[in-house]
This record gives C-alpha cells, structure tokens and sequence, in this order.
C-alpha cells in the first residue's frame, strides 16, 4: 500500500530523531516526498518547518543537510506566496515573510528601527497601559496645551495627530524619537516606555528575521554519523578544558549579537545580557558536536552591584538553540536554561552540561543552583517530563534538608522497582525548594539577597533610612580603609563606586583587611564599571567569608 503524501511530515517528525542503519535513508526517502507535497495550511507548514530546523541542527550527513536547507527555502518562498489569510493564521511563529507582534523594550525597539528600519511599525497600544499623553504632553508646545489634554483621542488617534500621519511606520519613529528627547536616565525612560504598553510588528521583506534563516557561519557543519550523544560521562565533559576564546571581528561579535536578539524576540522574550550588550562585552567558545557558546556581559551602567549577570546563546551549526544565563558571585552561580522548542529530543543534556563547563571555567563557579520553575513550578511542561531528574542527573539536590532525603527515597525506587515513575504530587513537592550542587563541596558561598536584605536593615539601624547620609559614610570609608580618592577615578570607575560602596562600606570588617586585600577590593571596585568579566576574576580572588563581618556571615 502506498503512503499517502501528508503523512510523510509525521513520518519524517517522527524519524528525525533516530540514528541508526537505515535511519539516513529513510530520512533522505521522507524528506523527497515532503518535497513533492503542497503547503497550503497552517498545520502542515508549522510543523514541517520545525522538522527542517531540527534536520538543520542535527543532520545526519551533509546530503541530508542541503536537502533540509532546499527545503526550508521552498517553504520560506511558498509562504511568501502565501495568500493573506493564511500569511495571518502564522503570525508569530517565526517562519521567514510572516508577521510578529511583540511588546518590547524601548532600548530594543530602537535597535530595531536602527538594524531594520523599514520592516518595523506600531503595532497598538494595550488597552492597561498609560496614554502616551501622559508623559509626551511636555515634549509639545506649550501652546498646544488643548490638544496635550485633550480626552477625545485614544492612544493611536492621539499619536497619530501628534505625528502627522498615519502610517504605523512614521508613528513608531516619531514616539521613539520623542522618547529619546526626554531628559532622564535611560532607566527612567525605559520605565515609561514599558508604561505604555506598546506593540509592534515586524513586517518582514526577507528572510533574515526569521527563525529558519536566523543562523550564522562561522565554523564548519556537524554532521551526526555516529548518532546523538545521549550517554556520556558528565564529569569528564564539566572538567575538559574549555577552548580558548574565539578571536572575531567586531563586525562577526555584532552578528552573533543580532542573531540572539532577533532569536529571542521572535520568541517574544528579552534578556538583560543580550540587550544591554556591546561588541566589548562579548566572549564566544567553539565547543564540541557544532555546538557554540555566546557569555553576554551587560553595559557597565545596567548591571547588577554585586552579582554578574552573564546571558548566554548556544547555537548548534549556527542556530539559536537554547538561551538563559547565570548570576555570579564568587565561586556561586544561579543558572537557568531555556531550550528552544524545535530542538528538544536533541542532545538536551550534553547542552547542559556543556553550559556548566563553559560557566565553570570561564568565571570559575563551582556552586550552581537553579530555581523551582525550572523544573515545574507554574510551568506543567518541566512536571511532564520530570525535568527534576535531569538535574538530578548532573548532581543537583534539594537545597531542603527533608526534600534531598525525599529525592534520595525516589531515586532508590527508580533504581529497584521496574516501572516506577515518580507522581505528579511528589515532583511538585520537589519545587518548593532549590537544587543546587557543589563540584568542589567547598563551604556554600553567602547569598547575594542575604547581603542586600542586611544593607538594607543596617541603613535603617544606623540611619534611620537616610540614603543619604548613609552614601556619604560609605564613600569615606571607600577613602580611609581602601584609598579610593572619590574626584580622581574615571567615569568608568565611579560607576563601579556608586554599585559597590555601600556593600564595601556595610558589609567589609575594616579591622581584617591586611595591605594586599586592601589592594584587591580597591581593583574590585574600580573594574565593575570596566570590563565585567575581569571583575568576575577579581572578585573571585578575595576571600570574602575572611573579610565580610561576623553577624552577616552568621546569615
């Protein structure tokens, strides 16, 4: 009996995954007839096109890779082609010539009007967010008092008078250009903007913002002969040593910066690290399998005071393929992964563990946690498939005492009864606390939030909440115990100041510091508002459990 043609998607879904003798040819049989079937409707191109991504990611040889980009491009021109009605029914996925709406933030949205000025618009403004009068009406003249109070216009009606035009185009580059006049910080302003509530769309006249066409060449093809790696020993990868950074040009680090922005707001998600990021602050690796690494530092004035926040982007022969990030402090790392969709049933776990590797070695953690939602609090997807034993797997445990002992419990069960499953109910317990594991099992570094909460009850204690004055204390102990002459730094060098001198000043036991650790919280503090990952390096050379005072190592 003869298939018929619209199973050969299912079939080749199915198959992709599979490496085995035949696997190949049957790949290569699926993907000819795919070739010869029409599509015509929503359900046939969504999932066919996330089949080709994950050819395209993981291709068994190079024939069945030039036949997986054929026909991603046939599909990219068939939707083109598209009549409108269907064009609509694939706004937001991602494929190449369809739409996306997203509300993004002012900062991203003027990146994109500056990379892709004509694919851009508004798109409308939600109905819970602030009119734009409301913090425009300044930006006009004073004798257009009537119109910037006027309760007649919504918001778009508003814009549109405002602008003198109506074209979405023309009305999203005059609220960012009237957004950039203000006169605030760019934290201010991003606050505002996000108050509006703003939606645009991305139009696109080609294939580039796209999720099919959203790779990059900066090495060599992967090709999976030899299957995917599902069994390996975790440790051994953790502790290889890591590659060098790869020297690219600024033009190459701003490519790999677009791809990752673009990647992440076709999921309708933003990152710090990715956003906030320059050509400067970038690192990438060229790991194993065609997998590579992106650390992404964030801008000197948007960082966080104490921790380092470092996004990352894996990409596999080129594609964004997981995204998420860790915040360091010393040899401690809260980590979080996100894979994208059309590349699960991959090789998820060596992903994982070579993100571990790539933040082990780079930034010299050796403690990782990660949080609950991980693996499924609010997120039913992480409890289904019992994403608690992934992490399980890479030595993760409970943070809680009675959790880890409950975790230890079902492990065994799994390894003596044939069958069993942990329930629902029990993972959900698992989410009431951290997991966490220590590679060195050395002492569990301090909490960054145990250190916020103490600076913020001893400004109370001490000053009775006076910021004020509790700054300028702070900055003359920056002066008496570390010789930090406040009018002689650079600019770079007071942001690191103004990030760090209440922690110095609140949280560093004078009385302990001899004349070399003066030496290295004053290099501490100066780097934070230079390069990030030298202060990661700084900071991980002071031993602050000998220098932090007694009462808050008790925390």
């Amino acid at each position: 009996m003869i298939k018929p043609k619209n199973t050969a998607i299912t079939s080749l879904k199915e198959i992709a995954a599979a490496f085995n003798e035949s696997s190949a040819l049957q790949k290569k049989t699926l993907l000819s007839e795919c070739a010869g079937i029409k599509l015509n409707s929503k359900k046939t191109i969504t999932a066919y096109h996330d089949c080709l991504i994950f050819l395209l990611g993981y291709p068994e040889n190079e024939e069945l890779f030039s036949l997986a980009r054929k026909e991603m491009d046939r599909l990219s021109e068939t939707v083109k082609r598209s009549p409108a009605h269907l064009k609509d029914q694939l706004e937001r996925t991602g494929i190449a010539y369809t739409q996306t709406q997203a509300a993004n933030s002012f900062t991203l949205i003027q990146w994109l009007l500056k990379t892709y000025p004509a694919q851009v618009a508004l798109h409308s403004f939600d109905e819970s967010g602030i009119h734009p009068k409301e913090v425009l009406r300044h930006s006009l003249s004073e004798m257009e008092f009537e119109f910037a109070f006027t309760e007649k216009l919504n918001p778009v009606k508003w814009l549109e008078q405002a602008a003198g035009s109506k074209n979405k185009k023309d009305l999203l580059v005059w609220l960012i250009d009237h957004f950039e006049r203000i006169d605030a910080s760019d934290l201010i302003k991003d606050q505002l903007f996000e108050s509006l509530k703003v939606y645009i769309s991305i139009i696109p006249t080609n294939k580039t913002l796209s999720k099919g066409f959203g790779n990059f060449s900066l090495h060599k093809n992967y090709f999976h002969t030899k299957g995917l790696l599902k069994r390996f020993d975790e440790k051994e990868i953790i502790n290889k040593k890591l590659p060098a950074p790869k020297k690219l040009s600024y033009a190459e680090k701003n490519l790999i910066i677009e791809k990752a922005r673009v990647a992440l707001f076709l999921l309708n998600r933003e990152t710090e690290p990715v956003i906030y990021c320059n050509a400067d602050g970038l690192l990438f690796y060229e790991l194993e399998h065609g997998l590579s690494i992106a650390l992404f530092s964030i801008l000197p004035e948007r960082r966080l005071p104490l921790e380092s926040y470092i996004g990352f982007m894996m990409f596999k022969n080129g594609f964004p393929m997981a995204y998420g990030g860790g915040w360091l402090f010393g040899n401690r790392s809260l980590l979080g992964i996100n894979i994208f969709e059309s590349f699960r049933g991959g090789e998820s776990a060596f992903v994982f563990c070579q993100l571990l590797r790539s933040y082990k070695q780079s930034f010299g953690a050796n403690y990782f946690e990660v949080e609950p939602y991980q693996f499924g609090k609010n997120n039913p997807e992480g409890l289904q498939s019992g994403a608690f034993w992934f992490y399980y797997r890479f030595g993760f445990r409970p943070v809680d005492n009675d959790l880890k002992e409950l975790a230890s419990e079902e492990a065994e069960k799994i390894q003596t009864t044939k069958g069993y499953r942990t329930s629902i109910e029990t993972l959900k317990r698992f989410t009431n606390s951290n997991l966490a594991v220590n590679f060195n099992n050395e002492v569990q570094p301090i909490n960054p939030s145990v250190i916020s909460e103490y600076i913020t009850e001893q400004i109370k204690l001490k000053f009775k909440g006076n910021r004020s004055a509790a700054e300028k204390w702070c900055l003359q102990k920056l002066r008496t115990d570390l010789g930090i002459e406040i009018n002689k730094v650079s600019k770079a060098e007071r942001t690191g100041i103004n990030k760090l001198s209440f922690f110095i000043g609140f949280c560093i036991n004078s009385s302990r510091l001899n004349s070399a650790d003066k030496t290295k919280l004053k290099n501490f503090v100066l780097e934070k508002g230079k390069s990030e990952f030298k202060y990661i390096q700084l900071c991980n050379a002071i031993n602050f459990k000998k220098l932090l005072l007694e009462d808050l190592q008790k925390k």
